[in-house]
């Protein structure tokens, strides 16, 4: 029973995920995100039990919400903020790691703030896309059915790399 419950709590990451995509407001999309990231370690807890995936997922929320105090106080995160919530990422997963696989929960967390440090849009997509393959293999690994979430973002992620990639004139290219 436990078993279905996490595919069904699986099943709504990949959907809420998908909705994410389609907000249109900044604070709309945080709350969100807090909504996935809660699911998704639930799900997670419950196919693989505590372990880093847990806590990684946990660490997001707590950072989404500081955006989202930032967001009411139109402030922006520091550096300093984004170093400590890399500590935090790395720190707690090593803490609460059981298996090999933890170490992949703790790689995505590390892609994703490398994508938050990055000033241009590309690089961000590419860190994201980094992450979200890392997910990938990580959902497969615990055959959760939260990895159809990664999987659309990846699809989104690459239609964006494309759609904004930049395109160089006769006299760059030379």
């Amino acid at each position: 029973m436990i078993y279905i419950i996490g595919q069904v709590i699986g099943v709504l990451v990949t959907v809420t995920a998908i909705i994410i995509q389609q907000l249109k407001k900044r604070k709309q999309i945080l709350w969100a995100s807090v909504l996935v990231n809660v699911l998704a370690a639930l799900n997670v807890l419950l196919l693989n039990g505590f372990s880093s995936g847990v806590i990684v997922d946990f660490v997001a929320v707590i950072q989404i919400l500081v955006a989202i105090y930032h967001e009411r106080k139109n402030t922006s995160e520091s550096i300093i903020e984004k170093i400590i919530f890399l500590i935090l990422y790395v720190g707690c997963g090593i803490l609460s790691y059981t298996s090999p696989i933890d170490i992949l929960a703790i790689l995505a967390a590390v892609f994703y703030m490398l994508a938050m440090l990055q000033k241009k849009e590309q690089r961000i997509r590419l860190f994201l896309l980094a992450n979200m393959s890392t997910w990938t293999i990580y959902h497969a690994v615990i055959g959760s059915t939260a990895i159809f979430a990664q999987i659309a973002g990846i699809i989104s992620s690459l239609i964006a790399l494309y759609r904004y990639r930049s395109k160089k004139t006769n006299t760059e290219q030379n």
